[in-house]
């Protein structure tokens, strides 16, 4: 399957970079001025769309309601449609710790933010410094998409217990039953409930062992964060 890749203009700095990426993996690659998303891909048939945010502008588009806007759009005009937030924790950490000095983001709100738009997109955050982590899921999605596999992340069914979708959805290595597991053992129903479950409490549920728990604890609210 031959994947043609068109990455927007305005990603100004990232554009040589994606493209060196996606040429070494054997994409065609394009740059044109997209009207919606910052990277499209597509097998001729098909198309999937990202719309990709730094961590720090997903803070501020959180801030100003841009990104849900962006959201909508892209779920009105393609099947297949994403956003990708590329960061790791240390960073999200300084990135919310900044806004203190004018509209302040809390670790709760960043969350909110991101439970609210998985009811109608599929968000994918990284957790490496790396922008080639980024390129690769971006890649890997689009492909799993257009050769009509089961997405990764992507909701079945929409579910009203927010600390259950943020479990299932935005922490790797939780699948949805151990997310169901998690919630219904602790009493869980929103994230402000999960931003307050301890490790101790994880590691009571069957199926969750330490690693396990440490990564969710980390993803939730990680060491470096002064609330």
């Amino acid at each position: 399957m031959q994947i043609t890749v068109t990455i927007d203009t305005r990603e100004q700095s990232r554009i040589e970079s994606a493209k060196r990426f996606y040429e070494s993996k054997g994409c065609n690659v394009e740059v044109a001025e997209l009207q919606i998303g910052d990277y499209i891909f597509t097998d001729g048939t098909d198309e999937v769309v990202f719309e990709f945010k730094l961590i720090s502008d997903f803070i501020a588009s959180i801030q100003d309601g841009r990104v849900f806007n962006q959201s909508i759009e892209q779920s009105e005009n393609y099947n297949h449609h994403f956003i990708i937030i590329h960061g790791d924790l240390a960073t999200r950490s300084k990135c919310l710790a900044m806004t203190r000095h004018y509209r302040q983001v809390t670790v709760l709100q960043y969350l909110s933010a991101i439970a609210s738009l998985n009811k109608y997109t599929t968000v994918i955050e990284t957790y490496t410094p790396y922008i080639e982590e980024s390129y690769y899921r971006m890649l890997i999605q689009a492909q799993k998409c257009l050769i009509n596999k089961p997405a990764v992340k992507r909701f079945p069914k929409k579910d009203r217990n927010s600390a259950r979708n943020y479990l299932a959805y935005c922490v790797y290595g939780v699948s949805t039953r151990r997310a169901t597991d998690i919630v219904e053992m602790l009493d869980l129903h929103t994230l402000e409930d999960l931003l307050n479950v301890t490790h101790q409490q994880l590691t009571s549920v069957d199926g969750i062992g330490q690693k396990l728990a440490d990564k969710i604890i980390d993803t939730l609210n990680n060491d470096t964060y002064e609330s």
